[in-house]
This record gives C-alpha cells, sequence and structure tokens, in this order.
C-alpha cells in the first residue's frame, strides 16, 4: 500500500479572511502541476516537495510512503 500525504499549515498572513479556500486551491494547483508529467513509478521520490504559500513561505510538505516504510518508523 503507498501513501501520499499532504500536510498544510494555514496559520500565516498568506490564508487570512477570505484569502483560506484560494490560498489552499494556489498550492494544490502548482503541486498537481508539478507532478503531472511524472509517468515513471520508480521515481515516486519526485512526488515529495516542501509546500509554499504566494510569499514564499514554506507551509507544508508532501510525503510519499509505503506500508513497509511506515513499520520502520
Amino acid at each position: 500500500l503507498m501513501n501520499l500525504t499532504i500536510k498544510i499549515n494555514t496559520d500565516n498572513d498568506a490564508f487570512e479572511d477570505e484569502n483560506l479556500c484560494s490560498e489552499i486551491s494556489r498550492i494544490l494547483k502548482n503541486y498537481a502541476t508539478g507532478i503531472e508529467s511524472i509517468i515513471d513509478s520508480d521515481t515516486s521520490w519526485k512526488l515529495e516537495t516542501k509546500l509554499r504559500d504566494i510569499n514564499g513561505s514554506t507551509v507544508g510538505q508532501v510525503t510519499f510512503t509505503t506500508d513497509n516504510e511506515e513499520d520502520l518508523d
């Protein structure tokens, strides 16, 4: 079993008030565009990245794990 986990911390200015949903959407669209061309399953490490808000601050991360990797934690 493989898992892709996306975590985003929305506790900063980029997500204030009416910007919450649009900023989350922008971050996820950027991520989706960045991985769209990955077709080789052996390059799954390319799915992992830091996520940045509109101001360039790191606000989250994407991790890719398999059950075997989770058992090692």
